[in-house]
């Protein structure tokens, strides 16, 4: 059965406030205190011109676009120095990727995010808005004003399957998400990750050569993506960062769970 546009939204929105607590915990190591409040049913050009946007188009078979506007305060208040801001970004991209990897599970072409870009959106505007309220560290750090085009709700509601069809991953991922008690033992379940960096293949004679100060020559080259894998299945890609000191990924592409079990079985 399809669902109302202010449901999908809602959905939408519950979603991307997981993932947003997610990457913020990641880049600062403390999770954020976020609500969603009430929003206007549109914005004023001032309003509009009062923060710093951020947007990205998401794409699958057809496209839309989705901005989170924000002021200063705020990604000063998630970070620290000059990167601060180029973290906020970071933060609100994997917000955007998240939410439309899980949103788009089982869609014949999953919703991935493009690049994103500095950019006000224009009036008029077909959007629906939210108001994230964000609190860190004990402190109101600001409200992020997050819009999506309302062409989105419809492609994130496809038609239902016929009649006799097997449930999509979608409808899966809901069912087990009506349960909190089953949800809640899968949350605790701990998945090993690993990132590779590339392979090799040598001669036992060349392996034995090996000594402090060798040099393997890896199948990648240097600016490819690596691969992400949990429990030995890739499921994205990304490139190296460093974060506060730390190396991490940052992720580019997630797999679709067809490409995930054809390199499973492949590898």
């Amino acid at each position: 059965m399809n669902e109302t546009p202010t449901e999908i939204f809602q959905e939408l929105i519950e979603q991307w406030l997981e993932e947003f607590g997610r990457a913020v915990e990641m880049f600062t190591g403390e999770k954020p205190e976020l609500a969603s409040q009430s929003a206007p049913s549109e914005l004023s050009e001032p309003e509009i011109a009062s923060r710093t946007w951020w947007k990205q188009v998401v794409q699958g078979e057809s496209s839309f676009s989705i901005w989170a506007g924000a002021t200063e305060p705020l990604w000063t208040a998630l970070g620290e120095g000059a990167e601060a801001q180029s973290s906020f970004f970071e933060m609100l991209s994997q917000a955007n990727s998240g939410t439309a990897a899980v949103l788009s599970a089982g869609f014949p072409a999953p919703l991935r995010c493009q690049d994103g870009v500095v950019e006000a959106p224009k009036l008029p505007l077909d959007v629906s808005i939210a108001q994230i309220k964000v609190a860190f560290r004990g402190s109101d750090a600001g409200v992020i004003s997050l819009l999506v085009e309302k062409k989105g709700l419809a492609i994130l509601n496809p038609d239902p399957p016929a009649a006799g069809n097997a449930v999509s991953d979608r409808e899966a991922y809901s069912s087990i998400s009506a349960s909190p008690q089953m949800l809640s033992r899968l949350m605790d379940l701990q998945l090993p990750v690993s990132v590779l960096l590339g392979r090799a293949t040598i001669t036992i004679k060349d392996a034995l050569k090996l000594m402090s100060g060798s040099v393997v020559e890896l199948d990648r080259r240097v600016g490819d993506h690596v691969e992400i894998m949990v429990h030995g299945t890739i499921v994205a890609k990304g490139e190296i960062v460093s974060v506060k000191g730390n190396y991490g990924v940052r992720i580019k592409e997630v797999i679709s769970r067809q490409d995930r079990i054809a390199l499973h079985e492949a590898a």
